[in-house]
């Protein structure tokens, strides 16, 4: 018996022990778990918010001065800055806008109904003529300076040919005249066909310079060179538009004008024509 209890006597010492230690383990482990918890969950809810209210932000902050930038920028820049951009180039565009506005206000003044089939000459023309007044039908035609002037004092002084003979001499005299109004307006037609050309000249010969001064910066050089280069280049071509655009609206317009006079150069034409000498 003495053998018996001195195990019951030191094994309870032992396992108090060690209930002791996988207390004290889980004790010391539960506490930790549950600090690391509380710890690692607010820091995310804190810094989730910030984040995205500054991504959400951050487009906004960036495109405003953008965009203010590029008013200031925009609006810095007079056209007169603007065309000296264009280098050498806007001198022949220049030129050519002269030439088209010269031509315009030319064909202005002398293309009128009054240089070609003055109102009321034919009507005048035929009282003379019948009456036998044919000394003050010619005084009447040396005054007035126009193609059907020219037409009846032609009819007056060749008035023993014969009616188709007369009709051939009339439409070569109105032929004659209404070629050179079309002619004096040939020039706007071709500033309105170099106008663009030149301005596309102009542009391509800016952009090769543009990639000349990018190659030569090399590895420090950016897109802003490029850039600026490209849009002053483009002053060129916008440039030539512009003057091309009314200078063929303006051709088509003295063209078709031309045409309405001689229109109305054939009618009287032919009413002094049938009833003279037919």
């Amino acid at each position: 018996s003495p053998y018996m209890r001195v195990p019951k006597r030191s094994a309870f010492p032992c396992a108090c022990v060690g209930i002791a230690l996988i207390l004290s383990v889980l004790g010391l482990s539960l506490p930790a778990v549950g600090q690391d918890t509380t710890t690692d969950s607010p820091a995310v809810e804190e810094t989730s918010p910030t984040a995205a209210i500054d991504t959400a932000a951050a487009p906004e902050d960036l495109n405003e001065p953008t965009v203010d930038a590029e008013d200031e920028i925009i609006g810095s820049v007079s056209l007169v800055e603007r065309l000296e951009q264009g280098g050498k180039t806007m001198l022949f565009l220049l030129f050519l806008s002269i030439i088209a506005v010269t031509t315009a206000l030319e064909r202005v003044v002398r293309l009128r109904r009054g240089a070609i089939a003055p109102t009321g000459l034919a009507a005048q023309a035929q009282t003379l003529w019948s009456e036998g007044k044919e000394t003050e039908l010619l005084k009447l035609c040396s005054r007035t300076s126009s193609t059907l002037s020219t037409i009846i004092d032609a009819f007056v002084r060749h008035k023993h040919c014969s009616s188709q003979e007369l009709s051939m001499l009339a439409g070569d005299l109105a032929g004659r005249d209404m070629r050179r109004h079309l002619q004096r307006a040939y020039p706007i037609a071709i500033v309105a066909t170099l106008s663009p050309l030149l301005g596309l000249l102009g542009t391509v010969v800016g952009m090769i310079e543009s990639f000349e001064i990018v190659a030569i910066a090399g590895s420090l050089g950016d897109a802003s060179l490029l850039a600026g280069g490209i849009s002053k280049a483009l002053v060129t071509t916008a440039t030539g538009l512009v003057i091309a655009v009314p200078a063929l609206g303006l051709y088509h317009f003295f063209r078709s004008r031309t045409q309405t006079l001689t229109m109305v150069l054939e009618g009287d034409v032919h009413e002094l024509l049938t009833s003279w000498f037919m």
